[in-house]
């Protein structure tokens, strides 16, 4: 059996480190990046958002990357979809 574990063991510790990581960092890390996703989906005209600035504005209008928001009347600024942190309705 000990000849067992030191022919093997240190193949069997590199799968466990890889499943550890697996777990711990990358599934969280998918998990966050969809629901982002999600949230930029679902960004439509009228919407208040937060950026990751801290602007609060609502949202004008949508191109592919970019959204343009309008923080005071007449004061329009564009950003990118990935600067909005929350939306709030």
């Amino acid at each position: 059996m000990k000849e067992l574990f030191t022919q093997y063991g240190t193949g069997i510790m590199i799968v466990v480190w890889i499943a550890i990581i697996y777990f711990f960092m990358i599934l969280p890390n998918k998990k966050k990046q969809k629901k982002q996703k999600e949230m930029f989906d679902s960004l439509k005209e009228g919407n208040e958002i937060v950026t990751i600035g801290g602007i609060k504005g609502t949202i004008s209008s949508i191109q592919e990357d970019y959204i343009q928001i309008r923080v005071d009347k007449g004061v329009n600024l564009t950003v990118r979809k990935s600067a909005v942190a929350v939306v709030l309705k």
